[in-house]
Parts: C-alpha cells; structure tokens; sequence
C-alpha cells in the first residue's frame, strides 16, 4: 500500500521576494496559503513569509 506524501511548498519573504525556506504542508490546510513570520537572512530582521506556487 502507497504512502501519501505531504507536498512541499516554498516560503517567499514579502520584502526582498526571495525563497527562504521550504516545508511540508498538510492535506486539511490545502486550500488556504500558508504566511508565517520568520527570518529573513537577506533583510536580516523578522518579515512576513508567503506560500508560492512550486
């Protein structure tokens, strides 16, 4: 029996526009985009991080 995987999906800093991170996301949550406050090491300060597409 396969496993289904969770997809990857890239976070995108909303002030320099750089892909700083990539993670797994669930299935229930698929149709929200994901934004989290993380650590941009380009704009060296906490900015807010976007899901974008693959």
């Amino acid at each position: 029996m396969a496993v289904k995987k969770k997809p990857i999906i890239k976070l995108q800093c909303q002030e320099c526009k750089r892909i700083n991170y990539y993670t797994r996301k669930s299935k229930e949550a698929a149709e929200k985009k994901l934004e989290l406050k993380k650590f941009c090491k380009w704009c060296r300060k906490h900015t807010l991080h976007k899901e974008v597409k693959r």
